[in-house]
């Protein structure tokens, strides 16, 4: 018996030891498992995190390299990318593919292809990332109306814009009438207003856009409009709103039930814009929408900067210019790499440059550098002029077009770069002037960092594809003498333009309103009841950094003049675009692996 109890005690010894030594098998599995999940948890956390950082710093490259491209400087092969505070290097070179395409709306743009690759590491784990990312470059000239900044088009007699219009910013819409807009492109990045952007309680007028087809310079295509209403015209369809049917606008629920789909019901902005501007009833040519906005995906576009227009600009940091500021005051060369500052792309592009020195000369040179000041003679004179939104006298270079094109010294690519050393502000404002441009022995580009003058009709015989490309454009009448004082306003003479232009301009604020795209171009004389008629095309690329008198209306200033302004369809076709036409550059993903 007691031999038994000694073996049930050595059993029961047994078995405790064995559930011990399980307990502890079990304990250290537990804790192995939770070790093995601890760590792939933060494996997997690793990986993702440098996936984040590959992906990064492929979309900070695609953005550097748009930029370069827009700006015509050296594309870049790689850099790094500061992510979080830790540093991705990328690479990219070309893919190999370019071609041209046109979107929905008929727009052709230019596409290069290009391939990114970075490789990012965080803790245990690394991530590489391959991109190929299309630039496609749209040139310019393919748009009506195409703003950097925002865009206020607000006219006082009626207006009508056939073409297409575009803004990287928001787009202000209103009349003291009523505007038209012909076209099946009207496209905001940010956001569309029914009111004014000087006077957000103000949303005059009527705005009548065309629903989308697919050619709207096709005159055999319907022409049905719906009316962008404005605050009031809402109000008197019952339906309360803010500032009328646009960005703000948040639908109108009639009978409260929560949904947009009953009768009487609006639909809030995004989807109702998308219902509004969509083909005409029964329309079988396509499907598309004529308004869209930031909410419906449209991204900013990217520009050349004034950096682009520049007489010289500051070489990029460390590879060295092939100019400096001579003592002078003049730009000199010096040997490639040594020195700090090179031409501005225009500039250096050109095939004939005229720069007026600081002592009141002038000097001309061709696309090799040879010195033509002598044959230019009869071309160029300096001449003054009183600019009342500038406040005072100006000094302008003026260039005969008529003699030049008989000086055999015609841009042979078409460019011509003309600019003034210490070009001011306000009353110490200089700039360039183009007159008896009736005819241009070829297609003409001109270029300058100043402000540009156009006297008189301009291209107007054998037409040829032209452009201006300045701070800011003023166009003067074929009446203009230079007779102009303070307190005067001189009477202008119908006058025709046929030319494209990138202009300048100023930003309107509450109580401060820029003139908008109507006074893009600006005037100095009485217009009333005087025809200015352009043919091309409206870009505002940049700020006036020298052209900067406020805009004002009357007085010693001007008055409008009836606005005949057309899109110049030619452009439609990319072989009749102006020389040296600048590009909206976008970057677009292919494909990613």
């Amino acid at each position: 018996m007691e031999k038994g109890r000694r073996n049930e005690r050595g059993t029961a010894v047994l078995y405790a030891l064995l559930a011990a030594a399980v307990a502890a098998g079990l304990s250290v599995a537990l804790l192995g498992f939770a070790h093995s999940a601890d760590r792939t948890t933060g494996t997997e956390s690793d990986r993702l995190r440098s996936e984040y950082l590959a992906e990064g710093a492929i979309e900070f490259g695609k953005r550097e390299l748009q930029l370069a491209v827009a700006n015509y400087h050296p594309l870049p092969t790689g850099g790094i990318a500061s992510i979080d505070g830790i540093d991705t290097p990328y690479t990219v070179e070309p893919a190999g593919f370019t071609g041209t395409s046109a979107d929905g709306a008929g727009i052709q743009t230019i596409s290069t292809h290009y391939h990114f690759d970075a490789t990012a590491r965080f803790g245990r784990a690394a991530f590489r990332a391959n991109r190929l990312v299309s630039i496609d470059q749209t040139p310019l000239f393919q748009f009506a109306v195409f703003y950097a900044n925002d865009l206020e088009i607000l006219p006082g007699p009626n207006m009508t814009i056939r073409g297409r219009v575009h803004t990287n910013a928001d787009l202000y819409l209103g009349s003291n009438a009523t505007l038209t807009l012909n076209t099946n492109y009207v496209r905001a990045a940010g956001e569309i207003y029914r009111h004014r952007k000087d006077d957000p309680g103000s949303s005059p007028g009527t705005v009548n856009v065309r629903q989308w087809v697919n050619d709207p310079f096709n005159p055999a295509e319907p022409s049905i409009y719906q009316s962008m209403y404005n605050r009031s015209q809402l109000l008197g369809l019952g339906v309360p709103n803010v500032s009328g049917y646009d960005s703000n606008f948040v639908g109108y629920d009639a009978n409260g039930n929560g949904s947009f789909g009953d009768p009487g019901d609006w639909l809030p902005w995004a989807p109702g814009a998308l219902e509004f501007w969509d083909p005409p009833n029964g329309y079988m040519n396509g499907d598309g929408h004529t308004v869209l906005t930031g909410e419906h995906g449209i991204s900013e576009l990217s520009l050349p900067g004034t950096a682009s227009t520049a007489m010289y600009e500051p070489a990029p940091g460390g590879t060295g210019g092939n100019y400096d500021l001579g003592p002078s005051g003049i730009y000199v060369p010096v040997a490639p790499g040594t020195g700090e500052y090179n031409q501005g792309y225009y500039h250096d592009q050109a095939g004939l440059s005229i720069l007026t020195l600081p002592n009141g000369t002038f000097v001309a040179r061709d696309a090799a550098g040879n010195d033509i000041t002598a044959s230019l003679s009869g071309v160029v004179t300096l001449r003054q002029m009183y600019d009342a939104r500038q406040g005072g006298q100006v000094t302008l270079t003026e260039i005969n077009v008529g003699a030049l094109n008989a000086s055999g010294h015609f841009p042979s690519n078409g460019l011509l770069y003309a600019a003034r050393y210490g070009v001011g502000t306000g009353t110490q404002a200089s700039g360039i002037r183009l007159t008896n441009g009736t005819e241009l022995l070829g297609p003409l580009t001109v270029v300058s960092e100043d402000p540009l003058y156009i006297r008189g009709d301009y291209n107007t015989t054998a037409k040829k594809p032209a452009a201006v490309i300045g701070d800011a454009v003023n166009l003067l009448s074929n009446n203009w003498n230079d007779t102009k004082t303070p307190g005067t306003l001189p009477t202008a003479a119908p006058t025709t333009y046929n030319v494209a232009m990138v202009s300048g301009n100023h930003d309107s604020s509450v109580g401060g309103y820029n003139g908008g795209f109507e006074n893009l171009p600006r005037f100095h004389e009485n217009w009333t009841n005087k025809v200015c008629a352009i043919t091309g095309s409206f870009v505002n690329a940049w700020l006036s950094q020298f052209a900067t008198g406020a805009w004002a209306y009357g007085g010693d200033r001007y008055t409008a003049p009836n606005r005949v302004w057309l899109y110049d369809t030619a452009f439609n076709d990319l072989s009749n675009l102006p020389p040296f036409t600048p590009m909206a550059v976008a970057a677009r993903d292919v494909v990613a692996w």
